[in-house]
């Protein structure tokens, strides 16, 4: 027996026992390379939601919208007219059916309710165009919210006029 007693076997160089023996893995002759990407990741997350922040407050700015050149006058007798003034505080604008000093002020809950009845009875009285007149300081989705629910009774036109008070 070479290497000492007790019945075991030893060799004099360590490389060959691995050699010999197919159940232990073999170390590479090179070490792999590991690339860690978690740093990465976290600056794609980060991009991703800074560019989500900025593009819906892009998206939500005010814009100055183009004066009109070419327009033509609406018959107010054949109209619903419906009034949208602004708020000071930026809030959401006050609607009246009709002119502010004589209409009717629309209930911010009521407004779909209100306004569909308003131009329903306008359709039904033979008065196909809805005429909203806004100050120049309303909010565009101000606009935006009336019109469509103005619009949304079938057989409607739409028209928008911009009041510039001092």
């Amino acid at each position: 027996m070479a290497g000492g007693g007790g019945g075991f076997t030893f060799s004099s160089s360590p490389s060959s026992s691995l050699d010999d023996n197919p159940l232990v893995k073999r170390k590479p002759a090179h070490d792999e390379a590991k690339f860690d990407i978690t740093a990465m990741i976290d600056l794609v997350f980060m991009m991703n939601i800074f560019f989500l922040v900025t593009s819906v407050t892009a998206a939500l700015a005010e814009m100055d919208l183009p004066t009109a050149k070419h327009c033509s006058p609406s018959d107010r007798d054949t109209s619903i007219l419906i009034t949208i003034v602004s708020s000071p505080d930026r809030g959401p604008g006050k609607v009246y059916l009709g002119e502010p000093e004589e209409g009717k002020l629309v209930v911010e809950g009521d407004e779909e309710k209100t306004i569909k009845a308003a131009v329903e009875a306008g359709v039904r009285s033979d008065k196909k165009t809805v005429l909203i007149k806004a100050e120049k300081s309303t909010r565009l989705r101000d606009i935006s919210r009336v019109g469509s629910l103005a619009v949304s009774v079938p057989g409607t036109e739409l028209k928008l006029a911009v009041i510039e008070r001092e």
